[in-house]
C-alpha cells in the first residue's frame, strides 16, 4: 500500500478549520491528491478523547469535527501491526533505557522506565509508537509536525523503512 498516514497532530490541524496551520496542511495534502490518505484509529481515539474533555468546545463544533472525521478512511491495529510495533518498542527500550555504570540495563520491564502516561524515559509517547508501527506495516509515509527523532534513530537499522513527512 502506498500513501500517507496522518498523525494525531495532523488530523487535529486538518479537522480544526480555525487552526493556524490548517491551510498549510490542506495544501500539502492537495499536492499529493493522487495518493491515499489514511487516519489511524489510535489518532481517532486521541481526537475523540480531546473532544470529550474540551469544556470550551460547544456541541455543534464537536459535531463539525466528527463530520470531518467521517470523510477519511481509518486503519485498524491488527495482529500484523505487532511485528513493527515490537521492533520499534524494543529498539527504543534497548537504546534509551537507563543503564548501570557497567552499561547493563537497570530496568527489565518497559513499564519501569516511565510514568505511564508520558513515556519520559523513552522520549516517545506510546500512541506515537503504535501509529509509526502502522505506517511501517502498510508502507505509508507518516505525516506529522513532530520530528519523531527517536523513532527515526532506532528504525534506521531495520530492513524496512520508516518514512516521515512534515507539512510545514
Amino acid at each position: 500500500m502506498d500513501g500517507y498516514l496522518l498523525d494525531t497532530n495532523a488530523v487535529s490541524t486538518l479537522w480544526n478549520l480555525r487552526h493556524p496551520d490548517h491551510t498549510t496542511l490542506t495544501d500539502f495534502l492537495q499536492e499529493r491528491s493522487e495518493s491515499l490518505v489514511w487516519v489511524s484509529v489510535i489518532a481517532l481515539g486521541e481526537i475523540e478523547y480531546g473532544l470529550k474533555i474540551a469544556p470550551q468546545m460547544d456541541e455543534n463544533s464537536q459535531n463539525e469535527v466528527r463530520m470531518r472525521m467521517s470523510e477519511y478512511a481509518f486503519l485498524e491495529v491488527n495482529k500484523h501491526t505487532v511485528e513493527s510495533y515490537s521492533d520499534l518498542r524494543s529498539a527504543l527500550f534497548k537504546k534509551y533505557s537507563p543503564r548501570s555504570r557497567r552499561g547493563r540495563l537497570k530496568m527489565k520491564w518497559p513499564e519501569d522506565l516511565c510514568e505511564r502516561t508520558t513515556s519520559k524515559e523513552l522520549g516517545v509517547q506510546e500512541n506515537d509508537i503504535w501509529i509509526a508501527a502502522q505506517a511501517v506495516q502498510y508502507n505509508l509515509i507518516l505525516v506529522s509536525n513532530d520530528s519523531m527523532r527517536r523513532i527515526q534513530e532506532v528504525s534506521a537499522d531495520f530492513e524496512y523503512s520508516f518514512q516521515l513527512a512534515s507539512w510545514k
